[in-house]
């Protein structure tokens, strides 16, 4: 792996967007959150994935090397470009990894133009109510990563995200907070603080995505301790 990924741009009508460029293999196109210092350089410590994939990493629109317009796109708009994006590098089909307002774009990319996703990875991702009732028709391996202590995008919306998509599995890392040495945002920035559990969960199930959601989603423990008094009192 190089040192750096190379980092390149393209004009997009109105717009220019930046991205890095890195590894061969199925292309992961990653996307960043809403935070106006992120860019690209969010998905550094997951940069080994380039071992096994192509990994393409734009700034947004409105961030980092792209065009800053006076208003950022929102979440649709965004979608829109990277769309366009995708159809100008040639990209017929590519595995979506989003964290935080990254993860609602590439829902709706996913929504929007389904055949041009192979797989979702949403890392503490962030949605708009909206778009719940519109996941399940879009029928996408989705690996959903959360925190039970993130303070940003509560884990809630990690069981929506689950049961609205359907086609999902879920994984609740435990506190991440627990560090003395970590902020309260760290639970919300996983890439960054917990790149090796991040890098396994990605890569163990992009090796079967399918396989890795056929069984049915696990109750949670309050309710599945409910779960087995009931069946305990129904064989007594």
């Amino acid at each position: 792996m190089k040192a750096s990924p190379e980092i390149k741009s393209i004009e997009l009508g109105e717009y220019r967007m930046s991205y890095a460029s890195e590894g061969t293999g199925p292309t992961m196109i990653m996307l960043h959150g809403a935070d106006k210092r992120d860019d690209w350089r969010v998905w550094e410590p997951l940069l080994s994935l380039s071992s096994d994939y192509s990994l393409i990493i734009p700034d947004l629109v409105g961030f980092g090397r792209s065009t800053i317009p006076v208003e950022t796109p929102d979440y649709r708009a965004e979608a829109r470009i990277l769309h366009e994006f995708m159809e100008r590098l040639g990209i017929e089909k590519a595995i979506l990894v989003g964290t935080s307002w990254g993860g609602q774009v590439a829902l709706e990319v996913a929504i929007g133009w389904p055949q041009t996703v192979e797989s979702l990875v949403l890392i503490s991702g962030t949605y708009d109510k909206s778009q719940l009732s519109r996941l399940g028709g879009m029928k996408r391996p989705t690996l959903i990563i959360w925190a039970e202590d993130d303070l940003v995008a509560q884990v809630k919306g990690a069981y929506l995200l689950r049961d609205s998509i359907g086609t999902s599995r879920l994984e609740v890392l435990p506190q991440v907070t627990k560090n003395p040495h970590y902020t309260f945002t760290a639970a919300h920035k996983l890439a960054k603080y917990k790149k090796v559990t991040i890098t396994r969960l990605i890569k163990g199930f992009l090796a079967s995505p399918t396989g890795m959601i056929a069984q049915p989603p696990e109750l949670e423990p309050e309710l599945k301790g409910l779960a087995m008094k009931a069946e305990k009192k129904e064989g007594s």
